[in-house]
């Protein structure tokens, strides 16, 4: 039953990315075409708060013991400017994924933040929203969501199954 369900998973993902490679999935596949996610959030703090408290989130996670399930296996790469780099290896499939956030100061010490994860697999194209969740558990991890000022926006079409996402299972 294992193989059938392994051979299953793997012809789904063959014809999603012969589908997506030719472009046939655009008018009722609702996500990006490769496995990745792109968010903007507004924080009531600081840029430089928000900063260091990512930076700190993504080197407290550094470790690979994955027992508190998404939260491990961080890396944090630098900074290039306003934007922190960093990558996360997840627990069960080890895949590579690249992040980033993007900081921008705004009036009256508000925060704009791009976030972007994406999958270092090339073939991949569903990610159950393991894009998303490398970005989302930073922004908990750092507490920067308790803010009453704290806002998310994102959609399926720019972030793979941001609907769906449930950020505390393991891929």
């Amino acid at each position: 039953m294992g193989c059938c369900k392994c051979c299953c998973v793997l012809l789904l993902a063959v014809v999603l990315i012969v589908g997506a490679s030719l472009g046939l999935f655009s008018a009722f596949f609702p996500y990006p075409e490769h496995a990745s996610c792109r968010v903007d959030w507004i924080f009531g703090n600081t840029c430089s708060d928000v900063k260091s408290r990512l930076i700190n989130q993504i080197k407290l996670w550094s470790t690979d013991d994955c027992t508190t399930k998404q939260q491990c296996n961080y890396e944090y790469v630098g900074e290039e400017g306003s934007t922190i780099r960093g990558l996360h290896i997840t627990p069960v499939m080890s895949f590579v994924d690249k992040f980033n956030f993007t900081l921008t100061d705004g009036s009256g010490g508000l925060c704009y933040v791009k976030g972007a994860s994406e999958s270092t697999a090339s073939y991949a194209v569903i990610d159950f929203g393991t894009n998303y969740c490398n970005l989302k558990n930073l922004i908990i991890g750092s507490e920067l969501d308790h803010n009453p000022k704290y806002n998310e926006n994102s959609t399926n079409s720019v972030c793979t199954m941001y609907s769906l996402a449930h950020c505390n299972i393991y891929t």
